[in-house]
């Protein structure tokens, strides 16, 4: 990991609409010991430019918005259901995908894509709509805590269709790429 550059310090700061002393104060360093830093006089030794650098991304992530604030409500299936019964609650709700639970754990997913992929496959329609989910799911979405950052969501969505949002180990949302736009 690289560590950021000295400069950066004042950047950030003002950014974040933070005076000197107000950072000194977060930080547990004297302001003197900031305004040197950022003016060159000084270089600080490592622990403490970490403290001030971790002081600063910690209020820059509290700023920000949460996976809660964008989540929407999630609508659910359970594995021993058909794909019949997952065909008619997402043409109902209008959504591309359900997450696949087995209790209240996720252990899959079904979307469109798969049911169109098994049906070009040459799988009838018919015998598909009374398969059980579990012989045709996909994996689960990713699993995060719904107080976490947006930013730490995003890259999720580079590899998966949805991201499920729990509280205190309950599924409570989802986020997709439709919910970031």
């Amino acid at each position: 990991m690289m560590f950021p550059e000295l400069q950066g310090i004042k950047i950030k700061r003002q950014k974040l609409g933070l005076k000197q002393k107000e950072l000194s104060q977060l930080a547990k360093i004297s302001q003197s010991l900031i305004a040197k830093i950022e003016s060159g006089n000084l270089i600080p030794s490592y622990e403490i430019a970490r403290r001030i650098f971790q002081t600063l991304e910690s209020l820059e992530h509290k700023n920000e918005k949460k996976c809660s604030q964008i989540m929407v409500p999630v609508i659910t299936i359970d594995k021993k259901e058909n794909v019949g019964k997952a065909i008619e609650i997402m043409k109902k709700n209008s959504i591309s995908q359900l997450p696949v639970l087995n209790g209240k754990e996720a252990v899959g997913s079904i979307s469109e894509s798969t049911v169109y992929n098994k049906i070009l496959n040459g799988t009838q329609k018919n015998i598909l709509m009374k398969e059980k989910i579990e012989s045709v799911m996909e994996e689960s979405f990713p699993v995060i805590k719904s107080d976490y950052p947006i930013s730490a969501a995003m890259p999720l969505l580079k590899s998966s269709e949805a991201i499920l949002l729990t509280e205190k180990h309950n599924i409570v949302g989802i986020i997709t790429k439709s919910s970031l736009l």
